[in-house]
């Protein structure tokens, strides 16, 4: 079964005396809006919410700092597990994957794409001024092929599982 850790370290960017970008405190990001089918628990040491199940969850906040930038960290490798944005999903389109999805950008495993593995930490980076808005990393290092120039609307942090 498809797991994921959504250990979700959030930050604003905003200009300093020089110029420099500053991060806010990291705040930490809880399950908000998912298919009934995807169960979320707390509690494991991680500090995120590891996720289980079959269908998408979304955080519980929208992204609405400048920039922002978060991870998920790959507890047990399913073939279908996928990260990225969305925008507000509702009713029986959170039981769909994120690739599927209408309204969803995001890398993983499925139609495709390459499975992660076990311990596989997945870096989202999300700029609402910058073009391109959506870049994604593996294990720290970028991944060029997966960038989206323009992400409009409330998107939120999301995650699918198939379990």
């Amino acid at each position: 079964s498809a797991m994921g850790a959504l250990c979700c370290c959030c930050s604003s960017a905003g200009e300093g005396d020089e110029g420099q970008a500053k991060n806010a405190p990291l705040s930490r990001v809880g399950l908000g809006k998912h298919s009934g089918n995807v169960q979320g628990k707390t509690g494991d040491g991680s500090g995120g919410i590891v996720l289980t199940g079959d269908g998408i969850a979304l955080a519980d906040t929208a992204i609405e700092q400048d920039a922002a930038y978060w991870e998920v960290r790959v507890v047990e490798p399913g073939a279908n597990l996928r990260v990225g944005v969305a925008l507000d999903t509702s009713g029986q389109l959170l039981d769909a994957d994120l690739g599927a999805a209408e309204g969803a950008w995001s890398i993983g495993g499925g139609e495709g794409g390459a499975p992660f593995a076990k311990d596989d930490v997945v870096g989202v980076a999300f700029g609402q001024g910058d073009v391109p808005n959506l870049r994604f990393f593996l294990n720290g290092k970028p991944l060029d092929e997966a960038t989206v120039l323009r992400v409009r609307g409330d998107a939120y942090p999301a995650v699918s599982v198939r379990g």
